[in-house]
């Protein structure tokens, strides 16, 4: 990933969050589901700014977002199960 591209992703998150009254951004990892226009074929862009944040901390990062999804799936269905 470019380094142009890298910051503008970061200016444009900061930007964001700023808007929405949240704190600075510190690090960030991303993926994106690309599609080309000419095939239509799907792919991945991952990464992560600082460009220079090791890989194990990206995905030390990715795995807690993941964990935090599932705790919230697991509780919309166990709170479904309780209102049947």
């Amino acid at each position: 990933m470019s380094s142009s591209l890298a910051e503008d992703l970061r200016l444009a998150v900061s930007d964001v969050m700023h808007a929405h009254g949240f704190g600075l951004v510190s690090r960030l990892v991303f993926v994106v589901e690309l599609i080309t226009e000419d095939s239509g074929e799907l792919g991945l862009l991952r990464g992560s700014i600082p460009a220079s944040m090791p890989v194990w901390d990206e995905l030390g990062m990715h795995q807690y977002a993941l964990a935090d999804m599932q705790a919230v799936v697991t509780a919309a269905r166990v709170a479904d199960v309780e209102e049947e």
